[in-house]
């Protein structure tokens, strides 16, 4: 008879019992459940060669947060009603990707942070309280964790559920990330009713990993955990990657943002929600990147004012479509709740004289976080000082400052094109 393979219904890598908690092998490896939402949220179950609970109890301690991470709890203040431009964070001293660690703004449930890591991680690292989504600006390297390495490079995101063991192994070179801390929630793909589940990205787009690198060591492993501001040290006497199998769907993953294919539309413009790739509760993160513009409708956003949300939005590559040059790559900024903002004056220029540039070359991230949200002492440290004064154009330029035949003007031009209908639509010869 001719034999039939099959797929199982959760993912499984290694060795693994026919079932979790049932079998012979779970009477010779050690099981531990990794799971959200009690016993009935996204789940993995990881079989490890020795018991996770075998830590070193003399050597537990509470480590002093504000010399370990000295900026991660940077203190928070209300934002105002200013817009914020914030340069990139250059570290005083080396330090790893978490001792390193520094708070932008936060909310309830969000937290944005930066971090230059110039120095190895010679512990492990486990967030009790956050899933952490990366986004790598510069660099690369390997995201280390039980469930198998994931390699990374500029412009991908990385994904660590809450309270997975990992370590960062950093290629050689400049390191700069943007992180996200999720208090209340893992990422979730977003995706709308009337567009499916292939834009604008694929769940198929998510790498996760699937070699194993168990380690059969002894000796002195450090892990270092860490809730709210509280950070605590335990020690083990055996590598905490001893994971000979796992299976389950919660787990970590690599998605690159050259995957995202943007959705775009020809006789108008695409609203920035329209780019959201990921929702989290109390934000949503959304990708600007490489896309063809708007043959007839608006290509720049219009202005706007916020009134829910703080509009963080970090430049990643390219020159930014509605910047006017005044935002480099790498700064962040802040547009806080109520505040109207939109294109810089050469940017709306450049679109009032038909200069389409036919391709957007830019990659933004942009993270709304709910209001209230509120800015750290370390970012303002970071704040460029004029930024306000990059609109300052509008009341001195006589295109944009007031004329007394203004109202006249606009009157006349809107009988002018009381008519007009977009070029690209069905056309009837006997309506035309």
């Amino acid at each position: 008879m001719e034999k039939y393979e099959y797929f199982g219904g959760t993912p499984e890598v290694g060795i693994v019992p026919k079932a979790p908690h049932a079998g012979p092998l779970v009477r010779h490896v050690f099981e531990q459940e990794h799971g959200r939402g009690g016993f009935a949220g996204k789940v993995t179950h990881t079989y490890h060669l020795y018991p996770p609970t075998n830590w070193l109890a003399a050597e537990t301690r509470t480590l002093d947060g504000r010399a370990w991470a000295p900026h991660w709890e940077s203190p928070l203040r209300p934002v105002g009603g200013t817009h914020h431009a914030l340069e990139m964070a250059v570290p005083a001293e080396a330090r790893d990707v978490y001792r390193g660690m520094a708070r932008l703004v936060a909310n309830a449930t969000v937290a944005m942070n930066v971090t230059a890591p110039r120095a190895p991680m010679d512990y492990f690292f486990e967030h009790h309280a956050a899933t952490l989504l990366f986004f790598v600006h510069q660099g690369g390297g390997t995201l280390e964790t039980m469930f198998g390495p994931i390699e990374f490079r500029k412009g991908d995101f990385l994904i660590v559920p809450k309270g997975v063991t990992h370590r960062f192994e950093l290629a050689p070179g400049p390191q700069y990330y943007w992180v996200y801390e999720s208090f209340a929630g893992d990422p979730e793909k977003s995706e709308a009713p009337t567009t499916g589940q292939f834009i604008t990205h694929s769940r198929s787009d998510y790498r996760f990993p699937r070699t194993l690198d168990t380690r059969n060591e002894a000796g002195r492993f450090e892990i270092v955990s860490k809730v709210d501001g509280v950070y605590t040290r335990r020690v083990h006497p055996t590598h905490p990657f001893d994971v000979v199998g796992w299976r389950g769907d919660y787990l970590p993953y690599r998605f690159a943002v050259e995957d995202v294919r943007p959705l775009v539309a020809d006789r108008s413009h695409v609203p920035p929600s329209g780019h959201t790739i990921f929702k989290l509760p109390g934000c949503y993160i959304c990708i600007f990147t490489v896309r063809s513009v708007e043959k007839e409708g608006m290509w720049l956003p219009f202005f706007h004012r916020n009134l829910d949300y703080l509009e963080t939005l970090g430049y990643h590559f390219g020159d930014f479509f509605s910047g006017g040059g005044v935002v480099r790559e790498g700064m962040v900024t802040l547009h806080p709740v109520g505040l109207p903002h939109g294109p810089k004056p050469a940017s709306l220029k450049a679109f009032l004289d038909g200069r389409n540039p036919s391709v957007h070359h830019e990659v933004g991230i942009m993270a709304d976080l709910a209001n209230p949200t509120q800015v750290s002492e370390f970012a303002l440290s970071l704040g460029k000082p004029d930024y306000m004064q990059s609109w300052a154009a509008y009341t001195t330029d006589p295109r944009f400052a007031h004329r007394g035949d203004r109202l006249a003007e606009v009157r006349a031009l809107a009988e002018r094109h009381a008519a007009a209908r977009d070029e690209l639509r069905p056309k009837y010869p006997e309506r035309e």
